[in-house]
């Protein structure tokens, strides 16, 4: 009989002790977010300092007909964005990803096999 007690006792300790321990990790990962970062916020404001005035510009003329929006989209990634950061993205190319189908076909070969 004081086995059972003593086990009962030991089993909701353990599981008091891991709940607190859980609840601890997660105030710690809430209360500590800027840990996660990598890069310094003022990193991305040149350029979007400079996509803004462009925006600016945009909107106090005229609305652009569809060959001048056209023109100025094949300058870089869309109208308003021109070639900002075009440097930094990856293109499928340089991706060393599996796709979706490469990767249904892979499990269909595995299934056959």
């Amino acid at each position: 009989m004081s086995f059972n007690k003593l086990n009962n006792w030991l089993k909701s300790s353990i599981r008091a002790v891991l709940t607190m321990f859980v609840c601890g990790l997660l105030f710690i990962a809430v209360a500590n977010p800027v840990q996660a970062a990598t890069s310094k916020p003022s990193d991305g404001e040149a350029n979007l300092n400079r996509i803004q005035d462009k925006t600016d510009d945009v909107a106090r003329s005229a609305p652009m007909g569809i060959d001048e929006v056209t023109k100025e989209s094949q300058k870089g990634l869309n109208e308003v964005q021109g070639a900002a950061d075009q440097d930094k993205m990856i293109s499928p190319e340089e991706a060393d990803a599996t796709t979706v189908k490469e990767k249904a076909a892979n499990f269909f070969d595995n299934l056959t096999k």
